[in-house]
């Protein structure tokens, strides 16, 4: 746990992510943290809460899904001094995750960079997996090849990822019969023995799928805490609907 930091008292320090984290709104208000609205100017929105905070912590999700970190570090260029964007390497549940942790940490007292420490911990222990269906939106976005994605459309494959680390590991094919099963295991074979906090991002699947993959993580996971979230329209354009 942190502990309050001595060096710099009086120093506020806000968080920032985007919608990329699937936070929604009420919740990230709630936890205090400050949500993008990636359709306004960004230099704006960071203006406006740097009236109320001394410094701002912004989390980005892995470049290879969401384009935001690039288009932050872009707008902000003269706010280097007062902003830290920060690329968490991190999928959408991930960056969710790593935004409620920095704003529990920092309403803890910990300084900046003992909350940097641990968005930095979470990104070498965490994983993030993705299963996907719509194999002509990875292509497009350049995470499968034209072949792959062209051969398993017509089979009928989804494909399941592991970003580790900031890097995408060669995708597993897989039927759709197969992916709730193939995704248990990656998480048993790694954390089968230490309790988790698992949050989960779904997009256009039937509710008995969902809740399906809320059992069965329940049944054969050691859940610390859960969530389902709806994707939002960033990672599914990254990524297509069916994920």
């Amino acid at each position: 746990m942190p502990r309050r930091s001595s060096m710099v008292k009086d120093e506020i320090i806000g968080v920032v992510t985007d919608p990329g984290s699937s936070l929604s709104p009420e919740a990230a208000r709630r936890k205090g943290v400050l949500l993008l609205d990636p359709a306004a100017p960004l230099e704006p929105q960071y203006r406006r809460w740097l009236e109320h905070y001394d410094r701002l912590v912004s989390l980005h999700a892995s470049p290879l899904l969401c384009p935001m970190y690039d288009a932050v570090a872009e707008s902000l260029s003269g706010l280097a001094d007062r902003v830290r964007i920060v690329d968490t390497r991190l999928g959408s549940a991930g960056l969710g995750a790593a935004a409620l942790r920095a704003a529990e940490w920092l309403a803890q007292g910990a300084g900046e960079q003992e909350t940097l420490a641990e968005v930095a911990r979470l990104t070498q222990e965490g994983r993030f997996y993705l299963a996907a269906h719509d194999l002509h939106m990875l292509q497009e976005n350049g995470m499968i090849p034209r072949l792959a994605a062209r051969f398993g459309e017509a089979l009928g494959f989804w494909a399941l990822f592991t970003l580790e680390h900031g890097r995408f590991q060669s995708p597993r094919p897989l039927r759709q019969g197969q992916v709730l099963e193939a995704t248990t295991r990656l998480l048993e074979r790694r954390y089968r023995h230490q309790r988790l906090r698992v949050r989960a991002v779904v997009g256009d699947l039937p509710d008995e799928v969902r809740h399906r993959f809320r059992d069965v993580l329940s049944e054969r996971l050691h859940l610390e805490s859960g969530s389902l979230a709806p994707m939002d329209p960033v990672a599914r354009m990254r990524v297509g609907d069916h994920a």
